[in-house]
């Protein structure tokens, strides 16, 4: 038996090229551009990088699939042969990337250079009829259904085209009589381009056309910022205050010719029951002015901070923006209704529900970049903020995303970390894109703020007053009863009974409620602890395999060996200390059943709450002070920290949004009072409460961080209130110049 070497029958060396198969043009366009609405949009998009003022969108009928014809026209530059070679036909170029701004100025959109595969998506036929002033006209027609085939590749397709004198795009041209038909009896332009796509790829229904008007209506900025008092920047230049979109339909069913005209902002929703607008400069600091409409409201806010990390700044902006907000209830919708009209007659059900329709229609935060929108940032659907979750956490504070109709305006050539995802649909996820989040929710806080004042008249002293389960008390029941009735025993002894069964399950409440405000305070500290945890595993590991190598040295002696393992050992305990000592601060907030109080003093759970708090106030750049005082008591120890964690916590937030330069501090301490209660005392240094919000910050739900859910403080106050008899304050003033919040404990101590 002969053998051959297995070398010699191998294939010679050489080299090739990829050679995709014509169908790969159909896939792209199917897979890149996601609907027909989308296709359009992409058209529409590359009539304005050529710098057209008019886009004409015209549906012929019947609109069915493998029938019918959508055109598309524009009065931009147009192209010769040159251009329609170098650009047109040469998918994915990056002639825009290299050239960022057009011949008149705009920043361009279609970077991506496969515009063109829309046309592709829409239809099986395309004829692209273009001019360019000065040259001659050009006609290309393009049969899509080529690329279908499975035996071609994409370099076997040809495509031709004719190059002719001035006809469409003549004086008397189909262009001419196109654009007067629309309404433009002034347009004479003698350059343009003309899309018109054949045997539509499907059928398009009453609810296209809603969902196609509504995103054309928002695909433009809907109005420029202007300049104001309050130092408001302008719109960009390159805003399109010059462009402009009309739909026209022929031939189709008398329900669809509805939706013809030009695209205009919508007349619906014209006065917001709350807007807020301003520019955010690159370093997250803010100029804002508030609008309200009951009661009326036209304030300046001045700078804010909406920036709160001390490691660095943001990564998006400058921008500008604009959010309006509704509220959706019956009373608010009436009042708006009624201001459009001289009759005071009440609204009826289906005005109600109109109005609820078209604000769900255009709701939604939407970005606009140069002046031109970015899909699908405020699509309906699109909640790209998550207000929607952050409403579920905080419902009687945050909005959701169907109340409101927000715009941010954004350039390209200053927020270039902002990139596009290859599909054209959103940013591409990364800090910059997370930044600009961030920056929205924050500005978007500041109006919920101010919403919350506005929808929840204040409080009197006599209704602040009291715990969370002050009212489930039938003492006030009683007394008057025993006026009314003094010889009724059998009301008077059944009020007893049912009031002792109240507090005894008042009591057990208060157990539950002590117990999973350990387990919510417990949650906070859990991402810290298994930071610094996993940091200390990771040095365990190094110090074993650093120790295992050192031992299977040959050249050291055993001494040498000796000496190796002591020092491994001594590093091990290093790090099993701080494994303990994470474990002992999430310890007293674990769900075990509660012994027998033992004697504590307030300087040991200071610096506990402190050494718990300390890796948080070091990363944003708080100092932490302890005070001298030590006094002795009886407190629950979880219960302490509980309070402690929870104001340090907020005093740490808060104090960090003051400027780097000045001085951050935290200080904690505890008084002891004549009356044998027991206070603990934080300060900070920070920007303090203001005065009208000094009544609102112990309310459920209300916070004014901007992705706060409004409970720290609930908690803590129910648990000194309730569980202790004392109260949580706020006091006028303190020592650091920010707040000071005083928590006394009268019960227990």
């Amino acid at each position: 038996m002969s053998t051959t070497n297995s070398t010699s029958r191998a294939a010679p060396n050489g080299k090739g090229a990829l050679r995709p198969r014509a169908r790969l043009l159909r896939t792209l366009g199917n897979d890149l551009i996601s609907s027909d609405k989308v296709a359009l949009i992409e058209l529409v998009k590359n009539s304005y990088d050529a710098d057209a003022t008019t886009v004409l969108i015209r549906f012929h009928g019947p609109l069915d699939e493998g029938a019918g014809r959508i055109e598309v026209w524009d009065d931009g530059h147009g192209m010769d042969v040159e251009t329609l070679q170098r650009s047109w036909l040469d998918i994915a170029t990056d002639t825009k990337r290299r050239k960022p701004k057009s011949s008149g100025g705009r920043r361009v959109l279609g970077e991506k250079g496969i515009g063109r595969l829309a046309a592709a998506r829409l239809g099986s036929e395309l004829l692209l009829i273009t001019r360019r002033e000065g040259s001659s006209e050009v006609s290309l027609l393009m049969d899509w259904t080529q690329f279908d085939r499975e035996d071609a590749y994409l370099d076997e397709i040809e495509v031709a085209w004719e190059v002719n004198a001035a006809d469409v795009f003549s004086d008397g041209g189909r262009s001419v009589r196109a654009f007067s038909g629309a309404g433009i009896d002034a347009w004479k332009s003698g350059h343009g381009t003309l899309l018109q796509i054949e045997k539509l790829t499907h059928t398009w229904t009453q609810q296209d056309f809603i969902e196609l008007r509504t995103a054309l209506t928002r695909l433009i900025r809907p109005r420029p910022i202007e300049q104001d008092s309050q130092g408001l920047s302008n719109a960009p230049e390159s805003a399109p205050a010059d462009f402009q979109i009309i739909l026209e339909l022929e031939e189709v069913q008398e329900d669809l010719q509805t939706f013809a005209g030009p695209i205009d902002p919508s007349a619906e929703l014209r006065v917001p029951h709350y807007q807020l607008r301003g520019s955010v400069d690159s370093n997250g600091s803010a100029k804002l002015h508030f609008r309200q409409q009951d009661p009326s409201i036209d304030e300046d806010l001045g700078i804010k901070t909406l920036w709160n990390n001390n490691k660095r700044g943001p990564q998006a902006g400058p921008f500008q923006f604009e959010i309006n907000v509704w509220d959706r209830d019956n009373d608010a919708i009436q009042r708006t209704l009624a201001s459009r009209s001289a009759e005071s007659t009440p609204s009826t059900s289906k005005e109600l529900k109109g109005f609820r329709e078209a604000l769900d229609d255009l709701a939604g935060v939407s970005i606009y970049r140069d002046g031109f929108r970015v899909l699908p940032f405020g699509e309906k659907g699109d909640d790209w903020l998550g207000l929607d979750l952050r409403r579920v956490q905080s419902p009687t504070l945050r909005l959701s995303n169907n109340q409101i109709v927000g715009h941010v305006f954004i350039e390209a050539d200053t927020n270039q970390g902002l990139k596009d995802q290859s599909n054209r649909e959103g940013f591409l996820a990364g800090t910059a894109y997370a930044d600009l989040q961030t920056l929205v929710r924050a500005a978007l806080a500041e109006l919920e703020t101010r919403r919350y004042k506005a929808r929840r008249p204040e409080k009197s002293p006599t209704e602040q007053k009291g715990g969370l389960f002050e009212r489930f008390n039938l003492g006030e029941i009683r007394e008057a009863l025993s006026t009314q009735y003094p010889r009724d025993s059998r009301i008077l002894d059944l009020i007893d009974v049912k009031n002792r069964d109240i507090q005894e399950g008042v009591a057990e409440v208060q157990q539950v409620l002590s117990r999973y405000s350990r387990l919510a305070t417990l949650g906070s500290l859990i991402d810290r602890v298994l930071h610094d945890g996993r940091t200390v595993v990771t040095r365990l590991k190094n110090i074993a395999r650093f120790g295992e190598r050192d031992l299977k040295k040959p050249a050291l002696s055993t001494d040498e060996k000796i000496a190796a393992s002591q020092k491994a050992m001594e590093q091990t305990a290093e790090q099993a200390e701080m494994l303990s000592s994470l474990f002992n601060q999430i310890e007293p907030f674990g769900g075990r059943k509660r012994g027998r109080p033992k004697q504590l003093h307030t300087q040991d759970l200071i610096e506990k709450a402190v050494s718990i708090m300390q890796v948080e106030a070091d990363d944003r750049g708080v100092q932490l002070i302890t005070g001298d005082t030590d006094i002795s008591t009886h407190l629950d120890e979880a219960e302490a920290l509980l309070v402690l964690v929870n104001l340090i916590n907020n005093a740490i937030y808060w104090t960090a949004t003051q400027p780097q330069d000045v001085e951050r501090k935290v200080m904690v301490d505890a008084r002891s009072n004549s009356d044998s209660s027991l206070t603990f005392i934080v300060s900070d240094s920070g920007p303090g409460v203001p005065d009208d919000l000094r009544n609102r910050i112990f309310d459920p739900y209300f916070s004014s961080k901007p992705d706060g859910v409004g409970l720290g403080l609930t908690i803590v106050g129910n648990m000194v209130e309730d569980v202790y008899a004392g109260e949580l304050a706020l006091v006028q003033e303190g020592q650091l110049g920010g707040a000071t919040f005083e928590a006394t404990f009268r019960r227990r101590v």
